[in-house]
């Protein structure tokens, strides 16, 4: 996500000095202005080489320990890419809340321990079903049997087993989580008493079907319902282009195997 640079507080007061000639402004001059505003010459310059190394990472400079840690800790207040939520509303994302909706609505899985016999299907939240796919030849499908679920609901993480690769590339149940351009890790929900519900969430066949998107959130996969989802319809996900734009082609070639597990090919 973008991120925005704080303004060199010292480069403002200086601009600031007022110049009626050039040269009449003497460095005594800046000097004072800088101690009334900072305490002293030194506390101004070492503020100034803090705001300039935060503007510059490329600049060395001659700093010492303790203004770099000062950096490092700044930057490590700032939110990953993964800790971002999306407002279907307003259209754009957020941490924690959406500034107009308030914070996300999260659905929880009905609590079953891990192991247990037939665990992702009795991990289903309340007002879902699991039946027979109006999709043909896709199978079991989840259902909504109780009110509208309404737009911005959120479930997840997705369950299941960490995979290696060339697992994952063999099973119809198997998404990629991102770690960093080098490095992807991948969970499948094949194996039921380690899965949840979500397993039986089918692909949707075009975009106009889709009312679930996929994306990776704190480093789980979780389904946002992107349209309203009414009594007795069936829940249909597709997936975030923001998830999807950093990950490696085993991605494409994961969703698509998803797909033709069900008999069609996505067309969106």
């Amino acid at each position: 996500m973008p991120r925005t640079q704080a303004q060199d507080p010292v480069h403002s007061q200086v601009e600031d000095v007022p110049t009626h000639a050039r040269g009449e402004t003497s460095n005594s001059k800046q000097n004072e202005l800088l101690e009334d505003e900072f305490g002293s010459d030194e506390s101004g310059r070492r503020l100034k080489e803090e705001s300039l190394e935060l503007n510059s990472e490329d600049d060395d400079g001659d700093g010492n320990d303790l203004d770099r840690l000062n950096i490092i800790c700044i930057k490590e207040e700032d939110p990953e890419d993964d800790d971002y939520l999306y407002c279907e509303v307003c259209k754009c994302f957020f941490v924690n809340k959406c500034e107009v909706h308030g914070p996300a609505l999260f659905v929880p899985d009905a609590p079953v321990p891990m192991g247990v016999a037939e665990r992702a299907r009795r991990t289903l939240p309340p007002g879902l079903e699991i039946r027979k796919s109006d999709i043909p030849d896709a199978g079991l499908g989840v259902f909504n049997k109780g009110e509208t679920v309404p737009v911005g609901a959120h479930f997840g993480p997705y369950q299941g087993d960490p995979v290696d690769r060339e697992e994952a590339m063999n099973s119809g149940y198997s998404w990629v989580i991102y770690k960093d351009r080098q490095r992807e890790e991948y969970v499948d929900a094949t194996n039921e008493i380690h899965a949840n519900w979500m397993r039986y969430v089918n692909c949707a066949c075009t975009d106009e079907d889709q009312n679930l998107m996929a994306f990776q959130y704190q480093g789980g996969i979780f389904y946002r319902c992107c349209r309203p989802i009414k009594p007795g319809q069936e829940l249909l996900v597709g997936y975030e282009e923001e998830y999807a734009k950093d990950l490696s082609p085993a991605f494409e070639y994961l969703w698509n195997k998803k797909c033709s597990t069900n008999g069609y090919v996505p067309t969106f």
